[in-house]
This record gives structure tokens, C-alpha cells and sequence, in this order.
């Protein structure tokens, strides 16, 4: 469990911000689409850690990820 515990820490953060209400469960689902964040999502969930690599798409999901914080993004 301790070897998992930051992995868990973000997931629990990521379900408060993101389930909080509908528009922002629908920005998340939409975000969700992405073939980069479903492929880091698939290696880290895998791989029981969170993937580090590829910097280039965490970049890509980092802009996106404001776009919908910031109500730019369509959901």
C-alpha cells in the first residue's frame, strides 16, 4: 500500500475536483477522449504508478485540462 500511496493521493484529489457536479463530470468525460490521457491513464494503471514519460503529451493534457478549468474548452 505505501508503494501506491501517491498514485491513490492524486486519483482522490482528481475525484473531489472532478465529481463535484455535472458540467464538471462532463468536462471530465470529454478530456477522457484523448487517446494520450487514455494511454497514460491505461500505463499507469497497469503499471500501478503514474507514468511518467512522454512529456509532450502530458504537455498537450496539461492545456487541455486548463481549457476546460477555464470554460474554454467545449464539453
Amino acid at each position: 500500500m505505501k508503494e501506491h500511496r501517491l498514485t491513490f493521493i492524486v486519483l482522490g484529489i482528481m475525484q473531489r475536483f472532478w465529481y463535484i457536479n455535472d458540467k464538471r463530470r462532463e468536462s471530465f468525460v470529454k478530456m477522457c477522449e484523448d487517446k494520450d490521457v487514455q494511454r497514460l491513464t491505461f500505463e499507469s494503471y497497469m503499471n500501478k504508478k503514474l507514468v511518467r514519460k512522454k512529456p509532450l503529451a502530458h504537455i498537450k493534457i496539461f492545456f487541455k485540462d486548463m481549457g476546460h478549468l477555464l470554460g474554454i474548452a467545449k464539453a
